[in-house]
């Protein structure tokens, strides 16, 4: 071989491997995004379309939807990371989110949030200084009601609950075939029931720890909530028995009056049913503390081939960009990052703008310092209150018995 054909033979095979590299670079990487919000008829397509625009920012991503019904999304998910597997990326609530975190299954994404103005959505994905998840909705709790059923009646919106007494009872009895309000009030829905009270307990001063980290049931402010929401239970203006899916869908037919509810849910009331979003609006609680939000957060799994990739893609959704299309998408939730509320959106639900102001003053359902305990802390709480609600024990009683077996377990 000559050294003119040599020379020949090494540039054609540099070629050969510049051009398997440049296409070993261009090859796609698949990240799988789980959400049980993917399933969500109303806004599932909206948040997915949302979060699929990164592919035009990053081309060698392509982004696969992971949908879980929100039922079994927590105990799916802790199954799946712990056995080694599970999708690149979760978006999950803030009681799993602690699971995981307390379990080392997800991986620091601070670099995700490095250089962004994020408010404090942020502070509970912070586990021990260490960044493991980035805001994504924060869905906070007000009082609703339908302002067509409201003005008929004559009912004012209630500062107290005595007024909301009143107000939901005058909807009752001047629309006839109305309901007053609505609440979860059933152990047999207890995730949803003590995430709902968790408004009642701190609009009345609850913390339930003391200021050395002692868990407090039976204090006379978790007393007066329960007191409370047992006078709205017995003044027979809740629908005794109906699921809480079953009394917001009367809610989007026009039938309910009044309902604490949070912005996620409010905006499924709005949306698809006979209940325009102009009709309905929104108040602070008649309580005389904030209240109560859900936080979810987005986390990359430390079972992830693709932990580099992920953690870009969880800053560009904390991107102006992102940031932007996420909030055409999300309604009235806090985002991680100030971007205002759309004007088009807010002009056809005026309610949208008070969820936005009691988000910034809202609580954790989590009980701090025991964030992975919450649900285990609860559901003795939980069963006092069913108790009061049904037997009518004293909840004084009740939550001291209460207290008795949190003790035991702590």
């Amino acid at each position: 071989m000559t050294r003119t054909s040599i020379l020949k033979h090494v540039f054609a095979v540099a070629l050969a491997c510049a051009a398997a590299t440049g296409a070993m670079a261009q090859e796609k990487v698949t990240l799988v995004v789980s959400n049980s919000q993917w399933l969500d008829a109303l806004r599932g397509e909206g948040l997915w379309n949302a979060v699929k625009a990164y592919e035009k920012t990053a081309p060698n991503i392509e982004l696969k939807a992971l949908g879980i019904p929100s039922k079994d999304y927590g105990d799916r998910l802790m199954t799946e990371f712990g056995a080694g597997a599970g999708p690149d990326v979760a978006i999950i609530q803030e009681g799993v989110f602690y699971a995981l975190a307390d379990a080392g299954l997800l991986v620091d994404v601070g670099a995700a949030a490095e250089g962004v103005a994020l408010n404090t959505t942020k502070d509970n994905g912070i586990v021990d200084g260490v960044t493991l998840g980035v805001p994504w909705q924060r869905a906070a709790y007000a009082l609703i009601y339908n302002s067509k059923l409201t003005e008929a009646a004559g009912a004012k919106v209630p500062t107290t609950v005595e007024e909301l007494i009143a107000s939901a009872r005058a909807v009752q009895e001047k629309t006839p075939g109305s309901i007053g309000f609505t609440a979860r009030h059933q152990i047999s829905d207890f995730s949803g029931f003590y995430m709902d009270f968790q408004s009642w307990a701190y609009g009345y001063g609850v913390n339930w720890v003391d200021g050395n980290g002692k868990l407090t049931i039976d204090t006379p402010e978790a007393v007066a909530a329960v007191t409370a929401f047992k006078a709205l239970y017995d003044a027979k203006v809740i629908p005794v028995g109906d699921d809480f899916p079953t009394q917001r869908t009367r809610f989007k037919e026009g039938q309910v009056g009044y309902s604490i509810d949070n912005s996620g849910g409010t905006l499924n009331i709005a949306s698809g049913g006979t209940t325009k979003g102009s009709d309905i609006h929104a108040a602070a609680m008649p309580f005389a503390h904030p209240g109560a939000h859900q936080q979810i957060y987005v986390v990359v799994n430390a079972n992830s081939k693709h932990q580099k990739e992920a953690t870009a893609f969880l800053k560009w959704l904390m991107s102006p960009e992102g940031q932007a299309g996420l909030r055409k998408a999300s309604g009235p939730d806090m985002l991680a990052t100030d971007v205002p509320l759309d004007p088009a959106f807010v002009a056809a639900n005026p309610w949208a703008t008070t969820f936005a102001e009691v988000a910034t003053k809202s609580h954790s359902v989590l009980i701090p310092g025991h964030e992975v305990e919450t649900t285990q802390i609860m559901r003795p709480v939980m069963e006092a209150v069913e108790e009061v609600l049904i037997t009518g024990t004293d909840p004084a009683a009740a939550l001291a018995k209460a207290q008795k077996r949190v003790d035991g377990m702590f």
